[in-house]
């Protein structure tokens, strides 16, 4: 009677035992593949509680299901113009297709070794597309710099055969080569420099023009001074004569006396000496006052 007891003891906990090892749950940011001895049997894409055979009939290989970056190496590349860049490049990306991503690489690594070879691919033949100029302009956004074709033709060929999604790619750096950087360093100060010899020159043309006018606009007002200057001269001249002529007319004797005192005053100084004969004109006009 215990050997019955304890056989069904020992049966139910085989059966529940076995039954725990059937049924297992599959997580929201899971998908799964089951296999039947390595061969798949059935895709999982939904989570829930599932029921499989138990271990080694059915396993069950789990994958993240949520979207991951995959940062490309960095590639060098030849642009329209023969010129030289290096690239950098990512995409993110999620599985697909579980069955198929299983039966291609297995893996997360696998997958992401073949993703960054065809990205790399496809981001050499749209840049060997554009000149360096363009990919290189300050107005350029690296990442949009990309056409949306390159997207979508690394999408169409992972999927195909490596069932996963690519959801975008993006460059996130571009430059040059080392060795091309030096050159390519030259010449642009080269180009800065006759740039701002140019603005250094035209800026001394238009100051020597500038000084120019200037000084031509200077030369006129000067002449026009001493024209209005010598004008007044002359009429302050003119006054003068007219006023001698006035006086002389009024009074010969006298403007004729004031004439010689005038004459007298610049030729005599406050230390002058003079010896004069009484009969000298000179003496007469000093000695005598006009009537």
């Amino acid at each position: 009677m215990a050997s019955s007891t304890q056989l069904s003891i020992l049966a139910v906990l085989v059966l529940g035992a076995g039954t725990a090892a059937s049924v297992f749950t599959l997580d929201a940011r899971e998908v799964a593949v089951v296999t039947s001895f390595g061969a798949p049997v059935r895709t999982l894409t939904e989570p829930g509680l599932y029921v499989r055979a138990p271990w080694p009939v059915h396993e069950v290989v789990r994958f993240d299901a949520r979207a991951r970056v995959v940062e490309v190496p960095p590639a060098e590349v030849l642009t329209s113009d023969k010129k030289n860049l290096v690239v950098e490049a990512f995409a993110i990306w999620r599985v697909a297709d579980p069955q198929k991503f299983l039966e291609a690489v297995g893996g997360a690594e696998a997958a992401e070794a073949q993703l960054s070879d065809l990205i790399t691919a496809r981001v050499a033949d749209a840049v060997g597309k554009m000149e360096m100029n363009t990919v290189l302009s300050p107005d350029s956004s690296t990442g949009d710099l990309l056409p949306s074709s390159v997207r979508d033709q690394v999408a169409s060929i992972a999927v195909a055969r490596l069932g996963v999604a690519v959801l975008d790619v993006r460059l996130r750096h571009v430059g040059l080569p080392l060795q091309n950087e030096q050159s390519i360093y030259e010449r642009m100060r080269a180009e800065r420099l006759r740039i701002a010899n140019q603005y250094r020159s035209e800026g001394e043309e238009q100051a020597t023009g500038i000084r120019a006018r200037a000084d031509r606009e200077a030369a006129e007002i000067l002449a026009k001074a001493e024209r209005e200057a010598a004008l007044v001269e002359a009429g302050a001249a003119r006054d003068v004569a007219q006023r001698y002529a006035e006086a002389y007319r009024a009074d010969p004797t006298l403007y004729s006396y004031l004439g010689a005192l005038d004459s007298y005053r610049e030729v005599v100084g406050d230390d002058t000496v003079l010896v004069l004969d009484s009969r000298n004109g000179f003496f007469e006009t000093l000695s005598e006052a006009p009537r």
